[in-house]
């Protein structure tokens, strides 16, 4: 790649060659759309229904999110969520970590 490019060009001069890329890219921008940034559930039910297998690792992931479509629906709906609790079981094993070897 040429230094004078931005990464931003680097990924188009990227995708404008690969088509099963390109395909892929896009629906990993629409999948991170409907799950994270507006939390959509109809917008993540019509992708799951009208995605086309192109032979990417991204048949799995889709293939495992329609296996797990009611619970994943049920995460983009629901305003709970696990991350303050394994924010403390990461600090408690941190903790273990740098303890080990002091006495009781």
């Amino acid at each position: 790649m040429n230094e004078d490019v931005t990464q931003h060009e680097d990924i188009d001069i990227a995708l404008d060659t690969e088509p099963k890329l390109k395909q892929t890219y896009e629906t990993y921008l629409a999948l991170h759309d409907a799950l994270i940034v507006k939390k959509h559930p109809a917008e993540l039910a019509n992708l799951l229904a009208t995605y086309e297998p192109n032979g990417t690792a991204m048949d799995m992931t889709i293939a495992t999110l329609k296996r797990y479509k009611v619970a994943v629906l049920a995460a983009v709906t629901s305003p709970y969520s696990n991350g303050p609790i394994e924010g403390i079981n990461r600090l408690i094993k941190s903790l273990k970590r740098s303890c080990f070897g002091f006495k009781n």
